[in-house]
């Protein structure tokens, strides 16, 4: 039975910061909680509450602060069982003309997802959109069976849906694959996931890489919207099988192959022989239970493992997709002063990379000015909006490429194109060494390197010690604070020789933030 508080009514209040429950709350059960009728969160609580004065608090999740303005009628609902528990109503801040909404510049409808982002759901799509895109998933999985020669099925929520009800999840915003390896050595399955990337882009997908053992396919819309297709690379070792990030359990191989096939919005599409013993495997005992709360807790043997097979590529990535989004609104379309400054001190017609390109301000500046420009971001939504806005401004001699840093065969990739480039180029860094971590600004100087030898300068520009604790425009958001004694020592550890550097206030100010930063200057040539 359900684990109840004590009282017989389930009591719900609201403020600013919190939601407060109390009464004959069901710890065990989910939770909805709707925004004058919109569902925008869910809860447990038993899991995602803590106690004060007898009354179970959970804070606003972090996402949701900035669409928390005006009145709401908030309401409790089981999920479930969609039995309205309690309902209260609150004004956030003082603004009580308007009325809480939390949509997208569309109008859609967002939800929390498990990882606590806010998500389009496909619950907010109509039928045709659903269809074309199970559409595009029915012949993305042919082409894994057909052209890249790996039984593909549907996994995780995807193979959940179709088997509760063979539908897609409706709070769900994604979709989940699998393919079963031929290999058992990690080397092996990573090289075999190489391979596969390989066909799929020269079959026309776009396609990113998560991990040695993880790809993402991405899926434009005829409406213009982006939706995500997670492949999955699932092996057997020692009689374990293993399906990043989440899955390691003893499923014999019957369970998985030969494969079965599974209805999913009218189509059949492959799923593992047993769907049930992996869904067991993946979600536990409860999976039949819908749970728009649901975590993963996966153990720590198993994130060290498959951590260390297969690494991970998305260090920070939705950050900084999140980041731009919301930053490029309030950044100036004019070039930066360290822009300007390197064009008065160091003229060149010589093409330029602008690793960390943000909202290409500075890329199409110098462009504009003559400079062949490729800029490079994290970022796709980023280099989307950079490439759109570059093909909006006639003229302009500029490519917009996704790199990520934290992948090194990426970053000896782009190395060693532009080590062949007809003629030398330059490196521009501006605010983008103190945004890595060690393995990332590690690449960021083997790239300087590698595009350097013939000539060219690196151009840095990052926060130093000195600037912690000072006021940002930008609030708490990612960046390391550097000593610039440590980072002349990398670059001389790498082979580079700096040929100026200043540092100090005045030289990136912003609005109100006059930070503290350092300029450097370095060449890897003879």
């Amino acid at each position: 039975m359900p684990r109840r508080a004590d009282t017989t009514e389930v009591t719900l209040r609201a403020d600013d910061e919190k939601i407060t429950l109390g009464g004959a709350v069901e710890l065990d059960t989910t939770y909805d909680i709707l925004l004058n009728g919109q569902h925008v969160w869910s809860l447990q609580p038993g899991r995602d509450t803590t106690t004060s004065d007898s009354r179970l608090v959970a804070p606003w999740p972090k996402a949701l602060h900035r669409y928390l303005a005006g009145r709401a009628e908030v309401t409790l609902r089981e999920h479930v069982t969609g039995t309205v528990a309690a309902v209260s109503e609150h004004t956030f801040g003082p603004d009580s003309d308007r009325q809480v909404s939390v949509v997208d510049s569309s109008g859609n409808a967002l939800v929390l997802d498990k990882w606590g982002r806010l998500i389009r759901p496909l619950s907010s799509e109509g039928g045709a959109d659903v269809e074309e895109l199970v559409s595009a998933v029915v012949r993305l999985l042919d082409v894994l069976r057909d052209e890249c020669a790996v039984p593909a099925y549907i996994a995780y929520g995807t193979l959940l849906g179709a088997v509760r009800n063979g539908q897609l999840i409706g709070y769900d915003n994604d979709i989940d694959l699998g393919y079963v390896s031929a290999h058992q050595n990690p080397v092996d399955v990573v090289r075999e996931g190489f391979r596969v990337q390989r066909v799929l882009q020269e079959q026309g997908w776009v396609v990113r890489r998560g991990s040695g053992a993880r790809l993402n396919v991405r899926l434009r819309m005829r409406d213009g919207s982006m939706r995500f297709v997670d492949v999955f690379t699932s092996h057997w070792v020692d009689g374990v099988f293993f399906i990043p990030s989440d899955v390691g359990a003893r499923i014999p191989r019957e369970a998985m192959l030969p494969l079965s096939s599974v209805e999913l919005v009218g189509r059949q599409v492959p799923a593992p022989a047993d769907p049930e013993a992996l869904l067991a495997a993946t979600y536990g005992a409860n999976w039949r239970t819908p749970d728009p709360s649901f975590r993963y807790e996966t153990p720590r043997w198993l994130s060290r493992r498959l951590g260390g097979w297969y690494g991970g590529l998305m260090k920070s990535r939705k950050h900084w997709d999140a980041f731009n989004a919301q930053a490029r609104k309030r950044i100036p379309a004019e070039p930066t002063p360290f822009a300007l400054w390197v064009a008065e001190n160091y003229p060149s017609q010589q093409p330029l990379i602008d690793v960390g390109t943000g909202t290409a301000r500075d890329a199409k500046w110098f462009a504009h000015n003559g400079r062949r420009v490729l800029g490079i971001d994290y970022s796709s939504g980023a280099v989307t909006r950079a490439r759109r806005s570059s093909r909006a401004e006639k003229g302009l001699s500029t490519e917009f490429e996704i790199l990520n840093l934290y992948d090194t065969r990426a970053t000896l990739a782009l190395g060693a194109r532009l080590s062949r480039d007809p003629e030398p180029v330059d490196v521009y860094a501006r605010f983008m060494i103190h945004a890595l971590g060690d393995d990332g600004r590690a690449n960021l100087l083997r790239l300087a390197s590698m595009a350097l030898r013939r000539g060219g300068h690196f151009f840095a520009e990052f926060r130093t010690v000195q600037d912690m604790g000072q006021p940002h425009v930008f609030g708490a958001h990612f960046r390391r604070y550097l000593d610039p004694d440590n980072v002349v020592a990398e670059i001389e550890t790498s082979g580079g020789r700096v040929v100026h550097r200043e540092e100090g206030h005045g030289l990136a100010p912003f609005r109100e933030e006059d930070p503290h930063i350092c300029r450097l200057v370095a060449q890897w040539s003879t």
